[in-house]
């Protein structure tokens, strides 16, 4: 289910997140957050773990069966028995990525019919063309090579439609009205919520923030830097790259929220309960590390479904712990989702747009894509 502000790194670039947290922190941070620390956020690099993972996922004319692993997987069970609960979502995330793709072709359905209007001529006035538009799904991290993107593809579409749509601004300003949302109260810092060794572990994996700043992080913020660890933003992000084009084209924009409505989505859950989740994280941190190489191969591989599926999964937490994070993913997926739907639809009724949001945003019962196939829109899958 991403795809998804977050500290500049050394080299300037803006590390970004696989889920709902991934985009949002990445902007946020880089707009309020200068480091003064020398070394860049460490892990494993995303596009060196993701060749790895990328040979385990299997070309679109095996979709329609289980990989052999998940088949013997689920043999193993015996007698019959339900196959484990990963394996029945690997199965499932397997079946649901028949439809491969990042770049979506949309055509509005046909408006209704209207009385028959005759010309002069006694012939019927035809129904005018619908507009094509198109939905391009992002990552927040790589470098064009690592993504797979040809970027000059792209920016023809681009110039070739009426409105460019992203997610948010890519150059909102910072106000210090937003510092509550990513502040803890100065009474009540992460260090009286976890234990020290929890905060030793999450000063190690973040050398670059500063001690006086990750006890003041909520919970959110510094989960989505441990998620963005290792991973590689490139000289621009594909979001910047993209509004740049489209600016420097000189496309109307719009963006589907704001910086504040983005904010409010990251800190929908309460950090003394999303505290939970953090320390979990923090006793099993190499499990994001897999997910962030695995972020890359299912992108690269064009499987969105199958990147939903492994995020849903939660791998690493336990059951009260699921629950509080599909809270938070609630707030970064599905209720935006409905929010944008809106404004997407008028656009895409009103002419040629391209659209632009994290790709985790289009797949799954309540995505993007499902969304506006149920409104009666067609919706086909771009070679790209």
């Amino acid at each position: 289910m991403s795809q998804h502000p977050a500290p500049r790194q050394c080299d300037g670039s803006r590390p970004a997140l696989r889920t709902g947290r991934v985009g949002l922190l990445a902007l946020l941070l880089a707009l309020s957050w200068p480091l003064s620390a020398q070394q860049a956020l460490r892990g494993v690099a995303a596009h060196a773990a993701s060749e790895a993972v990328g040979t385990q996922l299997r070309p679109p004319s095996q979709d329609a069966a289980p990989s052999a692993s998940v088949q013997a997987a689920s043999a193993g069970t015996g007698t019959g028995a339900p196959a484990p609960a990963a394996v029945e979502a690997d199965v499932a995330a397997i079946t649901m990525a028949r439809e491969r793709g990042v770049l979506f072709k949309v055509t509005p359905p046909v408006p209704a019919v209207l009385p028959v209007q005759v010309t002069e001529a006694g012939a019927a006035s035809p129904v005018p063309d619908q507009p094509v538009s198109y939905l391009l799904g992002t990552i927040h991290f790589g470098t064009p090579e690592e993504q797979g993107i040809d970027y000059g593809q792209l920016e023809q579409l681009i110039d070739g439609s009426g409105t460019f749509i992203n997610e948010v601004d890519i150059d909102s300003s910072w106000k210090s009205d937003y510092d509550g949302y990513r502040w803890l109260p100065e009474d009540a810092p992460l260090d009286a919520m976890i234990d020290a060794e929890g905060m030793a572990r999450a000063q190690a994996l973040l050398p670059a923030i500063r001690p006086q700043d990750l006890r003041r992080m909520k919970p959110w913020a510094v989960l989505a830097l441990l998620e963005a660890r290792g991973e590689h933003g490139g000289e621009a992000t594909m979001d910047a790259r993209l509004q740049r084009a489209a600016a420097a084209a000189g496309k109307r924009m719009l963006h589907l929220e704001t910086l504040e409505q983005q904010l409010q989505a990251l800190d929908c859950v309460p950090a003394h309960e999303h505290v939970q989740v953090l320390d979990e994280r923090l006793r099993k941190s190499w499990v994001l590390r897999i997910e962030s190489a695995e972020a890359m191969a299912f992108y690269r591989s064009r499987v969105l479904d199958a990147w939903l599926a492994s995020i849903d999964r939660m791998d690493g937490l336990d059951g009260s712990a699921k629950a509080i994070e599909q809270r938070a993913r609630l707030c970064l997926l599905e209720d935006r989702n409905a929010r944008w739907i809106g404004p997407l639809e008028t656009a895409f009724q009103d002419g040629a747009s391209f659209v632009a949001v994290g790709a985790i945003h289009l797949v799954g019962p309540q995505g993007l894509i499902a969304r506006l196939r149920g409104d009666g829109y067609r919706i086909e899958a771009m070679p790209f």
